[in-house]
């Protein structure tokens, strides 16, 4: 502000000393002035006439062009070559999604001969009757045909003239369980789910008694259920039409439903400490931690449907760390994570029994289904397929099966399978809402 001043001052003083100077002073006006001092003489030489008449310089002779010149040549045009007719390009598949599962026939029956990476482009020598799977070509070393299904893949040149394929042999028979074989029989203990009512417009939380086979309802208004690991107590979500403004959050009741009480308002998705002595909780962007009772609240991780391991100190959950998404682990108290998938739509991650597996969601396939990976991120196994949702899993207390929800028969239910993906069977119809994702089923003895 000073130099700005100072500024100001200076070109005020200029312009006042300019105009003092455009105005000179005038000569006095007595001065006399002084005559001339000589008188100027008149010429006094006659000038004379030349005597010598100028001899006349003949015309400059007008040029004449010379005749050597050579007359200048139109430039011979450069030959343009012919334009080279473009090699057709064979039908492309391009595959839309990474981990997509080729195989050695048109059904999900048959076996899977590798797996595609996403961007990946295979050419169509092939397809069905009715256009549902492309046959491709080729694939892994040995450079074998396989099958995609047509839906989960783009395509790419003209494809109306892909030829059907002819004596397409059987897929191999399923074997059929042997009821005295390790891994056979049917699931056991106690399955807690939610359904939502459509007709009564609520949630409630059911009760599916897998001994006898049975499902009753328990309450409305209770959803995303979790059992502690010694079984003997349920966290759960309760709803705004009960707990209203002030009781709607996270609640924890006994194993045999009675002794509800808050734990804290707001939150969802709970999870247990092996210990029993801590929860983890999400509000679908950051991951916390609190006690039992409520308090010591703090933020842990950014990320969304938290599961505590029933071994350990680490929380698995989704996340996405600089577009990094996937499936991570975060320890609960000093924050180091580690990533075990890298799947853009993984989540809903479900801890086996003895804290060595994780089952989640992913639609790598294309949309979603239910997977097993070690948490090292290892020994990927995808468990369904079907060209409709998958989601919620949840495994039994033994370990031997994963509990999810399935729309694969035009409505919604419950279905169990092995960990292999074997002996698929539906346990009970069970309707949820489209936005689904943040639900999820408990398991007891």
């Amino acid at each position: 502000m000073l130099r700005k001043s100072l500024l100001v001052c200076c070109v005020v003083f200029l312009v006042v000393l300019l105009t003092a100077c455009s105005n000179p002073l005038a000569p006095p006006a007595t001065a006399t002035p002084l005559p001339p001092t000589a008188t100027p003489i008149p010429p006094t030489a006659t000038p004379v006439p030349p005597t010598v008449t100028p001899t006349p310089v003949p015309p400059t002779a007008t040029p004449v062009p010379p005749t050597d010149t050579p007359t200048p040549v139109p430039p011979t045009p450069t030959p343009v070559p012919p334009t080279a007719t473009p090699t057709p390009v064979p039908p492309q598949a391009v595959i839309g999604a990474k981990g997509l599962n080729l195989r050695d026939g048109p059904g999900t029956t048959y076996p899977i001969l590798a797996a595609a990476k996403g961007g990946e482009k295979f050419e169509i020598v092939g397809k069905t009757a009715d256009d549902a799977w492309w046959q491709i070509c080729c694939v892994g070393a040995k450079k074998e045909k396989a099958w995609v299904q047509a839906k989960l893949v783009t395509t790419e040149g003209e494809v109306t003239a892909i030829a059907v394929v002819k004596d397409i042999p059987p897929p191999p028979p399923t074997a059929t369980p042997n009821p005295n074989a390790a891994g056979s029989g049917s699931p056991s203990g106690v399955l807690l789910y939610s359904v939502a009512n459509m007709s009564a417009g609520r949630w409630e939380l059911w009760e599916y008694n897998f001994g006898n086979a049975t499902a009753r309802k328990l309450f409305d208004w209770r959803t995303e259920v979790a059992y502690s690991a010694n079984y003997k107590q349920i966290a759960y979500y309760l709803w705004p039409p009960i707990g209203g403004v002030t009781g709607t959050g996270i609640w924890v009741m006994n194993a045999d439903y009675t002794g509800e009480h808050l734990v804290i308002l707001g939150g969802a998705y709970p999870s247990w400490s092996p210990d029993g002595s801590r929860l983890s909780a999400g509000d679908g962007r950051d991951v916390y931690i609190l006690n039992a009772d409520g308090s010591g609240l703090r933020r842990l991780v950014n990320g969304e449907y938290p599961a505590w391991s029933p071994k350990n100190n680490s929380i698995a959950h989704r996340a996405c760390n600089g577009g990094d998404c996937g499936i991570y682990l975060t320890d609960a108290d000093t924050g180091a994570q580690q990533r075990v998938t890298s799947g853009g739509s993984d989540g809903q991650p479900a801890w086996s029994p003895d804290g060595k597996r994780l089952a989640y969601i992913s639609k790598d396939d294309g949309n979603f289904e239910i997977y097993v990976v070690n948490t090292d991120g290892s020994n990927k196994v995808r468990l369904t397929e079907n060209l409709t949702s998958d989601g919620l899993p949840i495994w039994s207390p033994d370990g031997g099966w994963i509990a999810f929800r399935s729309d694969r028969e035009g409505k919604w239910a419950v279905y169990a399978v092995r960990p292999t993906g074997a002996n698929l069977r539906k346990v009970t119809d069970a309707d949820v809402l489209p936005v689904w994702f943040f639900e999820k089923m408990g398991w007891r003895r």
